[in-house]
């Protein structure tokens, strides 16, 4: 290594960055410093004054990343993302794209919380001008928590009818359907289909019920908001023990639904719909541009979920056997969850006598159709409704830990480096903190409360919390690492061509600390990481369609509202940098 870099070494191992803002009084970091003088390394752990909290275990750290990536998006989003798309054609990329791209990236991230120990935001002090790629991951997890609160409040109400009725039917576990009129067209609306639109939605035919609350939702979604508050308040250690059990235990009722649904006339066919691929929509670009979002979902790429748990190990772990572990559980999850789907939609595809994109309405709402109708075929249907939506709730709380967890940590970091400069202030609680985001976040769910509510989950789900903002945002973060790590890209891009590329001592450091060596995981982020990004988000862009919900085509201002908010977090980049330069130019 030249004389340059080992000072940008030796420069690191005192401050992220030299800059005006960062020579200001803060609290230090740990660091880890590589010594490459040497055939090993040396690591150097500087820990003046750090007091942030570690986890208590290692397995603590694995099992809440491994609740979290499993979580409600394993379950509730893959299935109706795989029936939209031709169920295999969907799965099949989203298989490739896990392994070829997510996983480098998940890599990338773990690595960039552990070695900064600071979350989504200040994990960039080494590229301050890029600190806005932190504040767009906490825009997508505030917005993705409220997302999935919204599942768990309707889990809630399922879970609260399931004890009930208990002595009599499942109030949705009737067979005869209505006929029903839509658009000039007349359909047959299952038991389990008018149960969730009426009681449990009591969704109206359009947003002038934004207007209306739905008070059961608005009850429920209190006690969920109660119940997060009280699972965050105390930090990590807390979240760590309650995520043994949500992590591991939903496994147990989708075994079961699994088997029921499998002795089910049709079910094959259902399954063969799963796995066998169609050819022709397997070429579908937008089967390959939700495969790219949900490998981001899933894995909490671009949310600042990984750099906000990494944060809290050991800058000097060795995180491989937990990127292994929670990429190939987080797959095998996903797949997992639509064998448990398709089987009961080939069941009613063949009692309906009708094709299985027919069988039922494709959306969000999916899942809360098939799943309790798969639950009312199966013997002592209250044991098992009370079971699932139960793991529901679990997986549910899983995902918020995760989520919040992200906002909070960077909302924390940075009243940390507040207190640094203004040591006299008097500390605000971490409790205050959680509240204070807690009673924000219940104000603005509020809307998904109201008869129109799913209208607005809608967007978020697809638009807001969707492809193109977590593209962007991974875009920025791997070139950001690749060409501005520990260095600027003036400074060596001016004596061309470069000894060294920033982003392989990024990789050299990763590999350091893993003690084992990452060639194919350069490759990945040089090669195909950037051309699958590049590539998806063009795709994307030329698929952009107005915001609509089944035949529902929304107003012009929800238009325009609902791509302002899908623009705020990948803009939120763009403003930061302009800022920062004005700032450091003044």
């Amino acid at each position: 290594m030249d004389q340059q870099q080992q000072n940008n070494d030796e420069h690191y191992s005192q401050s992220s960055y030299n800059t005006p803002e960062n020579n200001q009084s803060e609290n230090s970091t740990t660091i880890v410093v590589l010594d490459k003088q040497s055939n090993t390394s040396r690591k150097t752990i500087s820990t003046e004054d750090d007091t942030r909290e570690t986890w208590s275990t290692n397995f603590d750290y694995l099992i809440t990343t491994l609740g979290g990536l499993i979580g409600l998006g394993s379950l509730y989003r893959f299935p109706y993302l795989a029936f939209e798309n031709g169920g295999a054609a969907f799965v099949f990329p989203y298989v490739i794209i896990s392994l070829l791209c997510g996983i480098p990236l998940l890599i990338m991230e773990t690595a960039l919380g552990q070695f900064s120990r600071r979350g989504s935001v200040g994990c960039w002090e080494f590229a301050p001008a890029m600190r806005g790629i932190g504040i767009a991951s906490v825009f997508i997890s505030f917005f993705g928590a409220l997302y999935y609160v919204m599942i768990m409040v309707w889990g809630g109400i399922y879970l609260i009818h399931s004890f009930s009725s208990i002595g009599s039917r499942l109030p949705w576990s009737d067979d005869v359907g209505i006929l029903s009129t839509k658009n000039n067209k007349t359909e047959i609306v299952s038991s389990v289909q008018q149960f969730w639109n009426r009681t449990i939605l009591n969704i109206s035919e359009d947003l002038s019920g934004l207007s209306t609350l739905h008070w059961p939702n608005v009850v429920v979604l209190a006690v969920m908001w109660t119940i997060i508050y009280l699972c965050l308040w105390k930090g990590i250690k807390l979240t760590s023990r309650v995520a043994i059990f949500t992590a591991l235990f939903p496994y147990i009722p989708m075994t079961a639904l699994f088997i029921r649904g499998m002795t089910l006339d049709g079910s094959w066919d259902g399954l063969k719909y799963y796995l066998v691929p169609d050819l022709q929509r397997l070429l579908n670009k937008k089967a390959w541009i939700q495969a790219a979002g949900h490998v981001l979902w899933a894995y909490g790429i671009g949310w600042g979920i990984i750099p906000a748990l990494s944060s809290y190990n050991r800058p000097d772990y060795n995180f491989y056997r937990d990127i292994v572990v929670t990429g190939t559980t987080s797959i095998f999850t996903n797949v997992c969850s639509g064998f448990v789907v398709f089987p009961v939609l080939g069941f009613m595809s063949h009692k309906a006598n009708v094709s299985i994109e027919q069988v039922v309405s494709s959306g969000p709402g999916l899942a809360f159709i098939v799943y309790p109708k798969a639950i009312s075929l199966m013997p002592l249907p209250h044991f098992w409704a009370i079971t699932f939506f139960i793991m529901i709730f679990l997986l549910g709380i899983d995902s918020q830990f995760v989520t919040c967890e992200s906002v909070l940590t960077a909302t924390l970091d940075k009243l940390d480096q507040w207190y640094g400069r203004y040591p006299k202030r008097r500390k605000i609680r971490r409790e205050f903190v959680v509240a204070i985001y807690v009673l924000i976040s219940f104000s603005v769910g509020l809307l998904m409360t109201t008869r129109a509510g799913f209208y607005i989950f809608n967007i978020f789900d697809g638009y807001i919390c969707g492809a193109i903002p977590l593209l962007l945002i991974c875009i920025a973060e791997l070139f950001t690492v690749l060409f501005a790590y520990r260095t600027t890209f003036s400074s060596w891009y001016g004596k061309w061509p470069p000894k060294q590329w920033p982003g392989q001592t990024f990789i050299t450091h990763i590999s350091e600390v893993l003690k084992r060596p990452l060639t194919h995981i350069w490759l990945c982020w040089i090669i195909i990481v950037p051309i699958w990004l590049f590539g998806m988000l063009a795709i994307a862009i030329r698929t952009i369609s107005v915001i609509s919900y089944e035949t529902f085509i929304y107003p012009l201002s929800f238009q325009i509202i609902g791509y302002i908010l899908t623009s705020i977090a990948p803009l939120s980049i763009l403003v930061y940098f302009i800022y920062y330069q004005f700032k450091l130019n003044r």
